[in-house]
């Protein structure tokens, strides 16, 4: 473990990956995890990250379950012990968690490519499975059938104990004048008699025990002596047999167990895998693939050990041409927790973990991450805070080069501000020199002028709210930031007159006009920054509104659809209506033949419709000109009609008929209630004896709607004998008629030449 691990606090980042862990392979491996600068290796790591991530988003979570710890039972093999029962158990759990997924995994028959490997090396060894089926029962214990021996001595066990209660009943029988208790009781591992104490000696046989009174002795019968030894005898034996079963299958396990082996750290290597995952997940994190050029593109990234939903997410850009940030602003304003995330985020890519940055960040794989950070100096030497901060920074410069990423905080402070300001300005020089990546704080301005000074170095600053006097722990690129010393100390309660004075004094011995002017170029900077953050969140909302009415449309659209299908409905209810009233009137009709009586029925509908209220924009039927129209305009009864072929008309209101969910269409239309009343009768038969089959077929397509209308029950379909094609034609149509219920050939009169058909 380096330095920087201790440092960041990769102790913290691996216990959250841990507590996703299943498995004790899983477990090993994490425990064995270590930083990497092979760049094959964790692109390959994260390559296999990157599939079981996306196979789980496709197919859900792996159903890794098991909790055998491999290395216990293989050093309970070496030192020449058996496996017992419950090591029996737990592989058998573990050989079916392993079939489970195998079926999980190769029923969604996924091509996988960087995990192909250890998917294919998964195999469940079924054969040992088998060997425990055939030994061990459901509730753990040996099975009689695990060998003939076994079952012997077991029959033997359950005679003997037959034999020993029998041997108790006749003892109770027969002692029982002398017993203190009618039940057989057991006393030190054998079954005794309570026998009074003034006739003990009357039982021949071993005492037990006596009760505290003295009054009671327990004797064991000698016959029953015997017998228990015997028992005893059997259980050694018994005992015996099973280890000797279970040594059998021990060497069966030392056989298979490379292949056992090797399917176990297959899946101990999914159950890390899928930790890092949920991992990712819970830490709204990225998997960030390293790049192989020299660059720091860290976006919206966040340091992964503080709350995700309160850090404030910064940008930090470094490459071949910017390869030092120095970064200023004000105490507790973000700067140290800046480092520390660019820090902590080039380390974890080197153990193949996901970043809290956006997934297209960039990150160069660093060989080493040198850091120098203010509450991790050493102090184990008495040293000063300076000393310990040279100190530290002496062992960097000894070994950094152009592959190392060197992280800095408040350099060169700590000593005399003109001598810490020198001195930051050559450790600066010197890592530019060497051309490492480096990000640095410093309060001093020769430093932040310096930046200025410097094409690859990016000056940055943290934003402070001025009117607040807080840090809003937002970094900005490409200017200096000042300290606003005095501002706090005014926050925090020092006296007016102080702060005041101390401005003075700074003003008088500390600003060059070379200073002023800075200081004036950083304002208007800040400004138009604060500016630009201002527009770019503008546009933001302004992206926002547009995906939220364009939600909003397809939301209307949706209900208007609804609307008109629920408009639909309602109309095909009204239809119902009428028909079910019509097809009343038109059997009336039939019954007693009575024009007047059906016509004025059907007058009494129309009027019934009239007294719903019309309004302006509402489609009506004008029964006199037998057309549709809307109305445009309304005085009192007399309506105002636009026509469908173009032209107007004033008409009384008790005259139209109210269109009810429907659009007027651009053809003439016949009234509904002519439409569905019809005076000429539809027959209960049609005679399609002569016609060509398709046009058979469209009158009877016809008859049978008419048919439908009139809720006839039965009809008669003639078609003749013929060849019989006609026929097989009618047949085929009438199976797929929706109208149809069922159909059967001929009747009294009609023979094979026509079909009675029942309508539903």
């Amino acid at each position: 473990m380096d330095k920087a691990w201790k440092i960041l606090e990769i102790d913290l980042i691996i216990e959250k990956v841990r507590t996703n862990l299943k498995t004790k392979r899983g477990l090993e491996i994490l425990s064995s995890l270590k930083s990497s600068n092979d760049f094959n290796y964790v692109i390959n790591e994260l390559n296999k990250f990157n599939e079981l991530d996306k196979y789980e988003e496709m197919f859900g979570v792996l159903p890794i379950s098991t909790n055998i710890d491999l290395q216990v039972l293989i050093n309970k093999i070496n030192q020449g012990q058996v496996l017992v029962e419950e090591d029996l158990s737990l592989i058998k759990e573990d050989i079916i968690s392993t079939i489970e997924l195998e079926k999980f995994i190769f029923k969604h028959k996924y091509e996988f490519v960087h995990l192909k490997e250890n998917i294919s090396s998964i195999k469940p060894s079924l054969v040992l499975l088998n060997n425990i089926n055939k030994i061990l029962g459901k509730d753990g214990e040996i099975l009689d059938d695990a060998s003939p021996n076994l079952k012997a001595i077991r029959r033997n066990k359950l005679r003997i104990q037959g034999e020993i209660k029998k041997k108790m009943s006749s003892y109770l029988t027969t002692y029982s004048q002398f017993l203190a208790s009618d039940k057989v009781l057991l006393r030190d591992g054998g079954y005794c008699l309570a026998i009074n104490s003034s006739y003990k000696n009357n039982v021949k046989g071993i005492v037990k025990d006596v009760s505290d009174s003295k009054l009671t002795t327990f004797v064991e019968p000698f016959e029953v002596v015997e017998l228990q030894n015997e028992f005893h005898c059997l259980e050694i034996e018994e005992r015996n047999e099973i280890n000797k079963i279970l040594r059998v299958f021990t060497n069966e396990f030392k056989d298979n167990f490379d292949s056992y082996s090797l399917t176990n750290d297959c899946i101990g290597e999914l159950d890390f895998i899928e930790a890092k995952i949920k991992y990712k997940k819970e830490m709204d994190a990225n998997i960030v693939f390293p790049s192989n050029k020299k660059i720091v593109k860290l976006l919206n990234a966040k340091h992964p050990l503080l709350d995700k939903n309160v850090v404030i997410p910064n940008d930090f850009c470094l490459d071949s041409e910017h390869i030092m940030m120095i970064i200023s602003g004000p105490n507790a304003g973000g700067k140290t927790i800046a480092l520390k995330t660019v820090a902590i985020l080039s380390y974890m890519v080197k153990l193949a973990l996901p970043l809290t940055a956006s997934i297209d960040s960039e990150i160069g794989l660093f060989n080493h991450i040198y850091i120098d950070i203010g509450d991790n100096q050493s102090i184990e030497s008495n040293l000063s805070t300076f000393s310990a901060h040279i100190s530290n920074l002496a062992k960097i410069f000894n070994y950094i080069n152009c592959n190392d990423l060197v992280v800095i905080d408040e350099i060169g402070n700590g000593t005399d501000p003109k001598e810490g300001e020198s001195l930051a300005i050559a450790i600066a020089k010197f890592l530019l020199k060497k051309k490492c990546f480096s990000l640095l704080t410093s309060h001093y301005n020769l430093v932040k002028k310096f930046a200025y000074e410097h094409e690859e170095v990016i000056n940055a600053s943290f934003m402070f709210n001025e009117r607040k006097i807080t840090s809003t722990y937002k970094m900005l690129t490409g200017i200096g930031g000042k300290s606003y010393g005095f501002l706090i100390a005014k926050k925090y309660g020092i006296n007016v007159d102080i702060v005041s004075d101390a401005i003075s004094i700074y003003n008088k011995n500390y600003l060059t006009e070379e200073e002023v002017k800075i200081r004036k170029v950083e304002s208007k900077e800040i400004k138009l920054k604060e500016f630009e953050k201002e527009l770019n969140e503008k546009e933001n909302l302004l992206k926002n509104k547009e995906k939220e009415i364009e939600v909003l449309n397809k939301q209307l659209k949706e209900k208007e659809e609804k609307l008109k299908n629920r408009k639909l409905d309602e109309f095909d209810e009204y239809l119902d209506k009428k028909y079910d009233e019509i097809n009343e009137i038109y059997s009336e009709f039939l019954k007693n033949k009575n024009l007047k009586e059906a016509e004025n029925k059907l007058e009494n509908i129309v009027k019934t419709e009239n007294n719903i209220e019309i309004h302006e924009g509402d489609n009506v039927f004008i029964k006199s000109l037998n057309c549709r129209g809307k109305v445009i305009s309304i005085n009192k009864d007399v309506l105002t009609v636009s026509l469908e072929n173009g032209f107007k008309s004033k008409i009384n209101k008790d005259k139209v008929t109210l269109i009810q969910g429907v659009k007027p269409v651009l053809k003439a239309t016949r009234n509904i209630d002519e439409e569905l009343f019809n005076l000429k009768q539809v027959s209960f038969s049609i005679n399609l004896v002569g016609y060509h089959i398709d046009e058979a077929l469209d009158a009877l397509a016809k008859y049978l709607d008419d048919c439908s209308m009139r809720k006839y029950k039965e009809v008669k379909v003639i078609h003749g004998y013929g060849t019989g094609k006609l026929r097989e034609a009618i047949h085929s149509y009438l199976k797929t008629s929706r109208y149809v219920k069922s159909f059967k050939l001929g009747g009294i009169d009609g023979g094979s030449g026509a079909t009675i058909v029942t309508l539903k």
